[in-house]
């Protein structure tokens, strides 16, 4: 039955975006079949509004709304491409629908979706197609990154306060040393 929603041309937007999102997260539609769909649904021939529509039945609501799109970059970047292709016109006619849908988002989805679309194409962590097997993130762990999250990984495991003092612990190598 979704699947039949997804594919109908008299069926709203919204509704065929959510039915693509629903046969996803349950594993029927293979990553490359889902690219298709969302491709499909934000392609330039696709008016604005029904493709607007479309999106905030893909990534509106639910459980880890806008996580989607902070994970998976194709998707991002498709999004992206998408919304830098629309007329200031057709803009203004979908801007709503986009509110609703972003506005929904936890802010630090919000901040960390602003991050990767600031970055831009070509960046670590940008809004890029992927290599095969390639994880999204950068090449190299950022040490004053990692080392800020240590307190809260040590406090998570059970060793005190997790300081970089306390246990010697630090991030060299792409390992955590002293805590494992």
């Amino acid at each position: 039955m979704l699947r039949g929603l997804v594919g109908g041309e008299r069926v709203a937007g919204g509704v065929r975006g959510r039915c693509a999102r629903l046969l996803m997260d349950d594993g029927v539609l293979a990553e490359g079949e889902a690219a298709r769909f969302v491709g499909l649904a934000l392609s330039p021939g696709t008016e604005p509004g029904e493709a607007a529509a479309w999106i905030e039945g893909f990534l509106g609501g639910g459980a880890g709304g806008g996580l989607l799109l902070v994970h998976d970059e194709r998707l991002l970047g498709l999004v992206d491409q998408w919304l830098t292709g629309v007329s200031g016109d057709a803009f203004v006619d979908v801007l709503p629908l986009l509110r609703r849908t972003f506005g929904a988002y936890e802010s630090g989805v919000r901040r960390t979706l602003g991050e990767l679309v600031r970055r831009g194409p070509g960046h670590s962590g940008a809004a890029v197609p992927l290599a095969e097997g390639a994880s999204g993130f950068g090449a190299e762990v950022d040490p004053g990154r990692a080392d800020a999250v240590l307190p809260v990984v040590g406090l998570l495991l059970g060793l005190g306060d997790g300081s970089a003092g306390e246990r010697g612990a630090g991030v060299r190598g792409n390992s955590l040393t002293g805590v494992a």
